[in-house]
């Protein structure tokens, strides 16, 4: 009867991180006996590795540097940053160089024929004083304020038992 191989203790992430940047842990891929396709990636020592390899006979190929081409050298375009949305924008705008997707096209579940209407770019200024009287007349803390997402009144909008619509809203919303 054979000795069985002595248990190995678990391995911490930190501990893995700074063996496989110094090499003590490498990658290895096992396929799957089944399917061509599937298969395990782990991360062992660089002797179980090697051991790996000269059992199946197979030498894993070192990653090739791809050499730099003139196109990858990043320049600054002394531009300054564009920072304004312009979703929901009639216009096209267009910010890469990816094809444009007709809006017929679908993506995955459903296409919307268009964007829906952006709310007001200029979103509503709140005072402390306001907040403050917001927040004794609803009888809930300042920070749990918020705007109705219906009609932008104030109205309690975070924490427990909060809505995202006001009683009014909610109640055109439901029909009544």
């Amino acid at each position: 009867m054979t000795d069985p191989l002595p248990e190995k203790k678990p391995v911490c992430i930190e501990d893995l991180v700074l063996q496989s940047a110094t090499g003590e842990s490498v990658p290895v891929y096992v396929p799957s006996r089944g399917s061509g396709r599937a298969g395990r990636h782990m991360w062992v020592s660089a002797a179980d590795r090697a051991l790996w390899e000269e059992i199946v006979d197979e030498k894993t190929p070192l990653l090739a540097v791809p050499a730099e081409e003139d196109d990858d050298v990043i320049t600054f375009a002394e531009q300054e940053v564009d920072r304004t949305c312009r979703a929901g924008e009639d216009s096209w705008f267009i910010s890469d160089a990816r094809p444009l997707r007709d809006l017929d096209q679908p993506t995955g579940g459903f296409t919307l024929p268009r964007l829906p209407v952006q709310c007001s770019s200029d979103p509503t200024r709140i005072t402390p004083v306001e907040r403050a009287a917001a927040s004794a007349a609803l009888g809930c803390p300042p920070w749990e304020l918020g705007l109705c997402t219906g009609c932008s009144q104030m109205m309690r909008r975070y924490g427990q038992n909060a809505a995202m619509y006001c009683n009014v809203c909610r109640a055109a919303l439901n029909g009544r």
